[in-house]
């Protein structure tokens, strides 16, 4: 997608059974381990893949953080309607044709507009827009001869420099086509491309709506730093084939067989043989990273999720499968993502009831796929 710049295949290295992610961790360590995926992408072809050892993978993630010293744009204070993040960091993307810096976060764009709808009268302004500008003009960059009702400030608004500061912006806020002033603040942060690594983009909150994924965008975005050639991280959903989200990408993907099916085969190679075809049909797509597998071992009968699950009721044959499915998605340069995270094993309550399980039964019963 070009909202994210060229996307480069990978894959991550397997952590060690050690190794765990806290619930919360320090900026630092999180951006650590975040980065440790990204910083495998920004060498190396996509023809051959071999997993790097875990010390080599945090060496390369680290000499990548200590050259993250350019500052971010972030805005923030928007309106319900506007964005769901409410946040969003700006990476520095060029000149326009009139010499003024224009910027981008995750498709949307940032710019000075001296005359929005070509006019020479009106009033130059900032402008935050859905479509990106023409670079080569001098005005009306987005070419629709009117200024409007994008994201703007007119308040002492200079070419060279954005209004830094908290200021009052022209934006659309509630139900209908009406614009309403906001206060937004404009600053630089100085480790902003390191929390851009942790940033999701492409989720949006309109006013009185769940959250909506931006048409054709994958289901897990995070933006590219082409400066350091770090491709964005482009996810996609993962049970039964690439996730078809709207229905023009319907027809367009292959409906493969659950993953509680594979695991009534009890043949590592077929799961492995699966996995590579899988792994082809992402990388076909341009996603980089798969959303799976789901590896939780059965333990409610009646689990609404059961049919995504390649454990079945058997944490040997998981970890046998698991390690096998990983495996074959990563021989295409895609990389996996272990889940619904150890311990999920309803869909009832999911969001309060409470998983209680002792160590020996977690090492035993509910480990042994993830570990794989």
């Amino acid at each position: 997608s070009s909202h994210f710049g060229s996307s480069r295949r990978l894959q991550c290295a397997t952590p060690e059974p050690s190794l765990s992610i806290a619930a919360s961790m320090t900026m630092s360590t999180a951006a650590r381990r975040c980065a440790l995926c990204a910083a495998l992408l920004a060498s190396g072809s996509a023809a051959s893949f071999e997993p790097l050892p875990w010390d080599e993978a945090y060496e390369k993630a680290e000499a990548t953080l200590k050259k993250m010293t350019v500052p971010l744009l972030e805005i923030s204070g928007f309106c319900q309607r506007q964005i769901f993040a409410n946040r969003m960091l700006f990476q520095a993307e060029g000149e326009l044709g009139n010499g003024s810096p224009y910027y981008g976060a995750g498709g949307y764009y940032l710019y000075y507009e001296p005359n929005c709808d070509g006019n020479q009268t009106t009033q130059p302004r900032w402008i935050l827009s859905q479509v990106k500008p023409w670079k080569d003009r001098t005005s009306d960059f987005d070419l629709d001869g009117e200024c409007g009702k994008e994201t703007q400030i007119i308040l002492g608004a200079s070419k060279d420099q954005p209004p830094l500061g908290t200021h009052k912006w022209r934006m659309q806020c509630g139900k209908g086509d009406e614009t309403s002033l906001q206060a937004l603040t404009l600053r630089e942060v100085p480790q902003g491309e390191k929390y851009a690594l942790l940033r999701g983009v492409g989720w949006e909150h309109p006013l009185g709506q769940w959250f909506d994924l931006r048409k054709f965008w994958y289901i897990g975005n995070t933006v590219a730093i082409p400066r350091l050639r770090l491709p964005a991280l482009n996810m996609q959903d993962a049970a039964s084939g690439f996730r078809t989200m709207w229905s023009e990408t319907v027809g367009s993907v292959t409906v493969f067989p659950s993953l509680l099916s594979m695991a009534a085969t009890w043949d590592d190679s077929i799961v492995y043989e699966f996995a590579q075809a899988l792994g082809k049909e992402f990388s076909a797509k341009g996603a980089n990273a798969i959303l799976g597998p789901s590896v939780n071992v059965h333990r409610v009968a009646r689990n609404g999720r059961n049919f995504e699950y390649l454990s079945g009721d058997d944490p040997v044959l998981g970890a046998a499968l698991t390690k096998a499915y990983v495996k074959g998605v990563q021989s295409e340069g895609i990389f996996a993502v272990m889940k619904h995270w150890v311990f999920d094993e309803q869909e009832t309550h999911r969001g309060s009831e409470s998983s209680d399980v002792d160590d020996k039964v977690a090492w035993e019963l509910y480990y042994p796929p993830f570990q794989a």
